[in-house]
Parts: structure tokens; sequence; C-alpha cells
């Protein structure tokens, strides 16, 4: 009779082959007639196969890490996160591109962890998240009056029939940034836009192109473009500077519909979906409609900008915080040019007062792809 030691000892070399023709034909018939060597057989396997897997993952971080020090030099560096777009450019595309020959990598990891993480929740052992819970907040729209003089002139259809409107539209929410006609929206609500426009009860139909866009921090940033323009009042608002503690009261300004509506909550959480740090989560129920919209504190500063929510969590909705917003602008100065608001004037008014002040700035997006 064997010890445990011994036993255990036989299993792994059982397990690994190293058993003599001999010792596997004996080790064999002790397996058939024994239910818990069987049974201490197949733990052992499990323990082995797993430890492999982890192995095998570690040995692949250090090969990736590897070949990105390779080429994290000047020569194979590509830096641009941020997309200037010419007036006359139609499509807003995206270049942001860390790498260009790690990417060959990076697909290279994406299959090997997925296949690792396929192993583990066919085990039962790890995380397994369901994505498909977050919903990006802007509205498709099924038709929309061709009537409208602003678009009319846009397809330039002054001495020949108009064009069509492509009936696929959708609309999203923005605000202005400053004077000058710049307006913040969510990339998502303006991506793969043909034209775009802006309106609210004070301006009708203003034309807009997107000027920056930045697909990570889901942000856009467009510009009026229109002659008769002539600038927008002084923004009433600044953007918070601090971060918003959890249970402080906020409010949002939105186009889920085709007038302005209005919604009260509260900071739930200083990170967003998933740990996002560059959101909150807030408890404030939005709807398609609302992405690009402002979130504003109770003194009326801006926190963020509305951009989704949890479908499955009632009330839980998210927002890009103004700190990331901010950072984002002041590190591309030199390039966008755009001022942000100081103003602070409406902390000493009621709600309904700082509404009346704040809807001239925030306005419906029209997007038409």
């Amino acid at each position: 009779m064997t010890s445990k030691s011994e036993t255990d000892e036989l299993i792994e070399r059982y397990c690994m082959g190293q058993l003599t023709p001999e010792e596997l034909r004996i080790f064999e018939q002790w397996r058939e007639s024994d239910p818990e060597l069987e049974l201490a057989v197949n733990e052992h396997r499990i323990v082995t196969d797993a430890f492999q897997v982890y192995a095998k993952r570690n040995e692949l971080k250090v090969k990736i890490r590897a070949i990105q020090e390779e080429f994290e030099t000047e020569e194979f560096r590509y830096s641009s996160p941020l997309k200037v777009v010419g007036k006359k450019e139609t499509k807003i595309r995206l270049l942001w591109r860390r790498y260009r020959v790690a990417s060959v990598a990076a697909i290279a990891a994406f299959v090997a962890v997925s296949a690792t993480i396929l192993f583990y929740n066919l085990a039962g052992v790890g995380p397994n998240k369901n994505t498909t819970t977050y919903q990006e907040l802007r509205r498709e729209v099924e038709s929309i009056k061709r009537s409208q003089k602003a678009i009319i002139k846009d397809i330039n259809s002054e001495n020949k029939e108009a064009e069509l409107i492509p009936s696929k539209s959708f609309t999203g929410t923005g605000f202005a940034l400053n004077q000058e006609g710049y307006i913040l929206t969510s990339y998502h609500v303006i991506e793969d836009a043909k034209s775009v426009f802006i309106s609210n009860e004070k301006f009708e139909q203003l034309k807009v192109e997107a000027v920056y866009t930045d697909q990570t921090l889901d942000l856009a940033i467009l510009k009026v473009d229109d002659e008769n323009f002539q600038g927008f009042r002084e923004m009433p608002y600044s953007f918070k500077k601090n971060l918003a503690d959890p249970g402080e009261k906020v409010f949002t300004l939105g186009y889920p519909r085709e007038e302005l509506v209005y919604g009260e909550g509260s900071i739930s959480s200083n990170t967003g979906f998933e740990g996002d740090t560059a959101s909150y989560q807030i408890s404030i129920p939005v709807n398609p409609g609302n992405s690009g919209g402002p979130l504003f504190d109770n003194q009326a500063n801006l926190l963020g900008i509305i951009s989704g929510r949890n479908i499955n969590a009632e009330g839980a909705s998210f927002a890009v915080k103004s700190k990331w917003i901010t950072d984002y602008l002041i590190q591309r100065t030199k390039e966008t040019k755009i001022k942000i608001p100081v103003q602070r004037n409406l902390k000493n008014l009621d709600r309904s007062a700082q509404i009346k002040k704040l809807k001239e700035y925030v306005f419906m997006v029209k997007v038409y792809n």
C-alpha cells in the first residue's frame, strides 16, 4: 500500500506521461478499481491545466511588453489624439492610433487573452461582465421636415429642385463653450454625420461643423458656420474644477424630445460605468437625445456632459467630468484657442431663474447621415 506522498507523486508522473509501460498498466488498473484515485487524478489535471494557462498568459505578457519597448521610439510612434477637421470635409474620422507596428502584437494579444478569458468563464472562474448594458443616448428620428430654410440653403437648392434629405437622422444635445460659437457635445451624437445643425428657442437653426473630436473621451467640439451668426452672449456659467461629492444635488438640461427637458438628482458615485474614472454616475433618468447635455450643480456650475446610461439599472446614468473636459481644452490651447467660461452669475438665483438663463445656451443637435 502506498503512502499519500507516493500516491501524489505517481499521479503527477502519470499526468506528465513519465510512467514506464509497466507502471502505466498497473496505474490504469488501479484507477478503474479505485474511485478515490480517479477523482484525485481529475482534480490534479484541473489544477495543472489552470497553472499552465496562467504561465502561458504571463509569458505572453512578457512578449508583448518586449515588443512595445522595442517600438517605443520616435521612429515608430504615431500620436494624434486630436483631429482638426477641415471646413470642407464631410466625414469625421478619428485618428487615434498610438502604435502602427505594435498593432499586430495587439491583435495577437487580443486573441490569446480572449482564449484565456473563455477558459476561465467555462470553468466558472473570473468576471463575466455584460457590457451591452451601457447605452449611448442619441435619438433616432424617423423623419424631419425638409422645408427648413437652413437645410434648403445648405444644399444650395435655390435654382434647382432640392435634393432629398436623408431619412436616417439623429438628435442629441449640446451646449455653448464660449461667445465665439463653439459648442460641446458627445462624439457618438455626430459620428459619421454628413451635416449637423443646432437649434433652440432663440436660434431657429444654425449650421455647425465639427472641428475637434476625441472618441476616447466621447467629446466633439462644433463651430457655428453661418455668415449671419453674431455670436452668443457671455456665458453665465463656469466649469467646476473640483470633483463633486457623492450625494451632491445636480441637474441637467437636454432634448430627449422636441423641447427642452429638465432633470434633477444627485451624484451617485465618483466613477462611471464599470469604474470609469473619467465619469460620474448620477441618479437622473435620461433618455435617447440627452447625450451631450450639460450637468450642473446647485449653483449652475458645469460638472460634466451626459454620455449614457445603464439600461439594467433604473436611474443609473453617466456624465464625463468637467475636469477632463477642461484638461482636454487646456492641453490643446495653442491648437483650439477656445476660451473656457469663467463667469459664475447664477449661484444666487433660484432654479427656475437659473434655467431661464441657461436654456439660451443649450441646443438640440440635429444630425443627418
